[in-house]
């Protein structure tokens, strides 16, 4: 064979192996683009506040929902799409193009099955499990059964006595629910994000707590959520309550009151306060059976750092503050001053 021949042919191979090569790209280039995600039926992800497209892209590619995250990256610069994305959740579907995934960042449009709900500092559990149905995350019969009969964590009392046994330990927070999920991972999710606050804040405040301690801090946090209005006075409420128990003497809280009614009152009286009940600590000494509503985080730590008084009595002036003493005589003119006495 002549080496014209032999060159020629080296030649004629090297044009089919570039051919194949820019073909193998072309494809590779192509199926990116119109089966860019590795997804099965639907992955669901949250877009949240300082993400933008890019960072957003990686954390998908790296979860391993992006095939390739470079060619990603370079279609949507070629094609310029628009840089704003909305904060939310966002559902990737089975056969879903850049182009509709981009669109849906920029235009917000949501995961349908996602929905954000605010559960409010006191919530006890049926007004959460009121607000849950509202909201069509899940009926309030679910819930509460599903309440009834959750496993409970090593930090919560098992106590047949009390109303639910999770009661106090629900956390209030703002939390993104998927409708398809069921009321157990809602609980769970409340529960997990409570151990993770209680944690913090112990660390924060160097505070060595047991768990076998936490109902008794988290009783005394749920009282002071039903008592207090203002944030400055959290410390000083759990104080009272605080120097009361320390002298045996009635807790006697409002609060505890209308958890045994099962409703609020804007005014209580005699026939309410004589209702019979584990939570009435107008009757019953020393804390309640258990929280009466599921405080915030300030509650927790006024009940685990209170304010040093000696305050034994405190009367609401109907303006979110409390007059605070520690005489009787006070307390009844203030009652006189401030409001109608029972």
């Amino acid at each position: 064979m002549s080496k014209l021949k032999t060159k020629k042919n080296i030649f004629v191979a090297l044009i089919l192996v570039i051919v194949i090569v820019i073909t193998i790209g072309i494809f590779t280039v192509k199926n990116t683009i119109d089966n860019p995600f590795n997804v099965k039926a639907t992955s669901k992800f949250e877009v949240t506040s300082g993400d933008t497209i890019n960072s957003v892209i990686t954390r998908l590619s790296n979860e391993g929902y992006i095939k390739n995250e470079l060619l990603f990256k370079m279609y949507i610069k070629y094609k310029k799409f628009p840089s704003q994305i909305k904060v939310g959740p966002y559902a990737l579907k089975s056969g879903e193009t850049i182009d509709t995934f981009i669109n849906d960042l920029n235009k917000g449009i949501f995961d349908a099955d996602m929905v954000k709900v605010t559960i409010p500092e006191g919530y006890d559990i049926d007004q959460i499990a009121d607000l849950l149905q509202k909201k069509g995350v899940v009926s309030k019969a679910d819930f509460i059964a599903a309440c009834q009969n959750y496993k409970l964590p090593d930090f919560v009392k098992n106590d047949s006595a009390r109303r639910y046994k999770l009661e106090g330990y629900l956390f209030p927070d703002t939390y993104m629910f998927d409708k398809t999920k069921g009321p157990n991972e809602i609980i769970k999710m409340m529960l997990d994000n409570f151990q993770s606050k209680m944690t913090g804040l112990l660390k924060a405040d160097n505070i060595n707590l047991n768990k076998s301690d936490y109902d008794k801090i988290i009783t005394m946090a749920s009282i002071v959520e039903g008592e207090a209005e203002v944030d400055s006075e959290r410390s000083i409420i759990a104080s009272v309550f605080y120097n009361r128990l320390n002298i045996k003497m009635k807790l006697q809280s409002c609060a505890t009151v209308e958890y045994a009614l099962g409703y609020h009152k804007d005014k209580l009286y005699d026939k309410d306060i004589a209702i019979q009940s584990v939570y009435n600590t107008y009757l019953v000494p020393g804390l309640p059976e258990g929280p009466i509503c599921n405080p915030g985080i300030k509650s927790i730590e006024a009940a685990l750092k209170p304010s040093s008084t000696n305050y034994l009595y405190f009367v609401s002036k109907n303006n979110g503050t409390h007059y605070f003493t520690n005489n009787l005589n006070d307390f009844e003119k203030a009652k006189l001053k401030y409001q109608d006495s029972y």
